[in-house]
């Protein structure tokens, strides 16, 4: 046997019997209002300059309130929103010419200009580098203003792909007048956007109560309330939902998901995200920069055996850093489970039971589902092969503290996000080591990674990607486990669209008879 077969009887029991069923809830009498759409989310929000933070699941939370450039539909199709018309004025792809949208206002009344979109994405990125929109669009040099509505976005190199971000993380318009105004933490007080719904309340760390703009430029939302409850808890979440406390409820423990099909008063919808688990792996920690080692914890893990314990099988095993069937996927290749060779190898790095590894995997708990479970079944197999595992519960906002000063004490159980679908968004960015977001910082790699972000979209720049994630796969730089299954569920009187990213957008929910 091998894998979750192979674990004793009572590692076994423990990692598979889940969260508890009932929990504490917090009180949420203040949002029980007649009309409002009360939401039962994993995370609050990590800060409210949206540009400053690489924060896939704060998304559906910035979008309603902020808006986007560009957005991806339900089946990751790149479509039109604050920005209309846009086209490349050259062959090299370092000018982009937009339009934006006639009648865009901010919640303060004020329009929407190129004014602001130049104050967002050029002028504040190049006065403090440490926003992440600035690592995101760092070779966007300037915008030149046509008019109120219109301008040219130009790029120190080519940015073929740049596109693809305008739709995704950090691109957020901020109002430049009000901002300078207020200056950084007036705004973080009191943020201002021009999405489809204005914060009104916000306790930090417990819940977000947004109104529906009645001047959005795409038409008033049909639910006029929205309430993000901050339920970091999965078991919470689930009692909330179960007990009508919520009308919706996302990113549980897939067991409970499948349990909560049977009751009649609620919709429970599963589905496959455009989302990887996976493993960070920090060069700077001594012990991970022998490839043996990397390669044995890598062949440790039945990944087959993790999807079928935790997701009745339907989250796809990965190989390489991105999903199957996306444009860059390699079919055919395989990373082994092998743990017979994954024991050999440990021994050869100097490793045994009798002399363990030791080995601290850092891990979020009810972010993403059965993210801690997973965890646990990973440090038993770890253990199996000579590995003395410390498991460290960590939460999100700190794993994105230490991996963005490079001090992760170990490797860190992350679900990457990636609404573009492009390789550059998996690959190239988790291991470009001049970038914030990579974990494995291997100079050598820049130069190659450079050159795929300046290639212009073809088969030849997806066959070096190709190239990139195997070559990461074989040398264990990050470890893909799964593509990961999404989940939300909804009292039956209320209809909410699907996206691959995960997004939940209120704007787009509607209450049925």
């Amino acid at each position: 046997m091998s894998g979750i077969g192979q674990l004793s009887k009572r590692e076994f029991v423990s990692l598979m019997l889940g969260l508890p069923a009932t929990a504490l809830l917090p009180d949420l009498a203040a949002a029980q209002a007649s009309g409002t759409l009360n939401i039962a989310f994993p995370v609050d929000v990590q800060s409210w300059d949206p540009t400053s933070v690489t924060f896939p699941l704060g998304q559906s939370i910035y979008k309603s309130v902020f808006d986007s450039p560009l957005h991806y539909s339900p089946d990751q199709k790149l479509l039109p929103r604050q920005i209309k018309e846009r086209k490349w004025l050259n062959d090299d792809r370092t000018r982009l010419e937009f339009t934006l949208q006639d009648n865009i206002l901010f919640h303060d009344g004020s329009p929407l200009t190129t004014e602001d979109v130049k104050y967002s994405l050029v002028d504040r990125p190049q006065k403090d580098k440490r926003l992440a929109v600035a690592g995101l669009l760092q070779d966007l040099k300037d915008i030149e203003i046509i008019s109120p509505t219109s301008g040219v976005m130009v790029f120190s190199k080519p940015s073929p792909s740049v596109e693809f971000y305008l739709g995704f993380l950090c691109c957020y318009i901020l109002p430049k007048a009000y901002h300078q105004s207020v200056g950084d933490d007036g705004f973080l007080a009191k943020p201002i956007g021009a999405g489809p719904y204005k914060l009104v309340d916000y306790q930090r760390g417990s819940r977000i109560v947004l109104e529906a703009f009645d001047k959005y430029w795409g038409g008033v939302p049909p639910i006029k309330n929205v309430t993000f409850q901050a339920l970091t808890e999965a078991s919470t979440r689930v009692a909330a939902i179960e007990s009508g406390q919520v009308d919706i409820a996302v990113q549980l423990p897939f067991r409970e998901a499948i349990r909560l099909q049977s009751k009649p008063d609620l919709s429970v919808k599963i589905y496959p995200q455009a989302e990887i688990y996976m493993l960070q792996v920090p060069s700077y920690v001594e012990v991970l920069q022998n490839k043996d080692v990397r390669t044995a914890l890598h062949m440790a893990i039945d990944k087959q055996a993790l999807s079928k314990g935790f997701f009745a099988g339907t989250a796809k095993p990965l190989s390489i850093l991105t999903t199957p069937g996306s444009s860059a996927d390699i079919p055919g290749y395989s990373f082994p489970f092998n743990r017979a060779q994954a024991t050999e190898l440990l021994k050869k790095a100097g490793y045994s039971q009798a002399k363990p590894l030791r080995l601290t995997l850092l891990c979020p708990n009810g972010s993403f589902p059965n993210d801690y479970e997973i965890s646990q079944a990973i440090a038993a197999m770890w253990r199996q092969i000579g590995v003395d595992v410390k498991l460290e519960e960590t939460t999100i906002a700190k794993y994105l503290e230490l991996n963005h000063a490079a001090k992760l004490p170990g490797i860190m159980f992350y679900s990457w996000a990636n609404a573009t679908g492009d390789p550059e968004n998996y690959a190239g960015r988790i291991l470009n080591p001049n970038l914030r977001f990579s974990a494995w910082k291997e100079p050598s790699l820049v130069e190659r990674i450079d050159k795929l972000f300046a290639m212009k979209l073809s088969e030849e720049r997806l066959d070096a990607y190709r190239a990139l994630m195997k070559e990461a796969s074989d040398n264990s730089w990050s470890i893909p486990l799964l593509q990961t299954v999404g989940n939300i569920v909804t009292k039956k009187t209320v209809e909410i669209p699907t996206y691959t990213p995960g997004y939940v957008l209120p704007a787009e929910a509607t209450r049925k008879a």
